[in-house]
């Protein structure tokens, strides 16, 4: 009896080892999912976006998609941080909901995705983001003028940059604490704090954030809880934030806060802000090195 114990728990152990050594081993594969090459922004509900061609400080030419705000627009960019799967093309019926609300767009090309060179990562993805928002400083757009829109996992890199580099207000949209907090939730058995190697920790970004904050998510969301994006906002208020909100959709999931009137929201926050100063677009298709 005592050797049917001991052998059982010595299968259960080497199960649970042999479990977590994949998880950590494969976790880049769980997190990071790239589809193949968008197709060109002609073929999509926004046509109007045009590839640009960011370089990164460590030297990878990402490409993104980019169109500046229309003249008696609302002259403000949404730098559009997109979530783990997929390609930009995929958020071209956002940027046309955005475009046609008088904002313009850049959705940002991630290293590892829509084609690009170089593989995904916490870090990467932040210098992704530090490219796209010089580029957009080189157009003409300085952060009174940008509104970082963190997309599930683009929340992580949209939170610190705003952070970093100001913005004129944050909007996060199945927005996480951190992804250890995810993982430790999918993976309960496993210490996630340990294994997890992108933290994505925005918990310690949204404490900094001083610029004006929306919470979008809903309530129905089965892959971020949407007790996080509570605690997000909670957070931020805690942190003495002049002005954090949020919206959470009754009927909502993760993916389709659109069909339940985000972009409406978003615009009517946007709305009740300071009107951004006066910029000078240039003509996109550049290259910002």
């Amino acid at each position: 009896m005592n050797s049917l114990i001991v052998g059982a728990a010595t299968v259960l152990v080497a199960t649970y080892v042999g479990v977590g050594a994949l998880l950590y081993t494969f976790q880049d594969r769980l997190m990071f999912q790239p589809g193949p090459p968008p197709p060109p922004p002609s073929e999509t509900p926004a046509p109007e976006l045009t590839p640009v061609t960011v370089t990164t400080a460590d030297g990878l030419d990402l490409m993104s998609w980019y169109a500046p705000p229309p003249p008696d627009g609302r002259g403000r960019v949404v730098v559009y941080f997109h979530g783990n799967a997929g390609t930009l093309a995929d958020r071209a019926h956002k940027a046309r909901a955005l475009l046609d609300r008088g904002l313009g767009v850049m959705l940002v090309g991630y290293r590892g995705y829509n084609g690009n060179p170089g593989d995904p990562s916490e870090a990467g993805f932040r210098e992704d983001g530090r490219a796209a928002l010089a580029f957009l400083e080189a157009q003409g757009f300085g952060p009174e003028q940008r509104v970082h829109y963190g997309e599930s996992i683009g929340s992580g890199t949209a939170l610190p940059l705003a952070v970093e580099a100001g913005a004129a207000a944050v909007v996060l949209e199945g927005g996480f604490t951190s992804m250890r907090a995810v993982a430790q939730g999918q993976y309960p058995l496993y210490p996630a704090g340990l294994l997890v190697r992108h933290p994505f920790d925005n918990v310690a970004a949204v404490q900094s954030l001083k610029a004006p904050l929306l919470v979008l998510h809903g309530e129905h969301d089965d892959l971020v809880p949407v007790a996080m994006g509570r605690r997000l906002l909670e957070i931020a208020r805690a942190a003495g934030n002049p002005r954090a909100e949020g919206v959470f959709f009754p009927d909502g999931n993760h993916v389709d806060l659109i069909e339940h009137g985000a972009m409406e929201r978003l615009v009517r926050f946007l709305d009740t802000l300071p009107p951004p100063p006066a910029s000078a677009p240039v003509i996109p298709g550049g290259v910002a090195r």
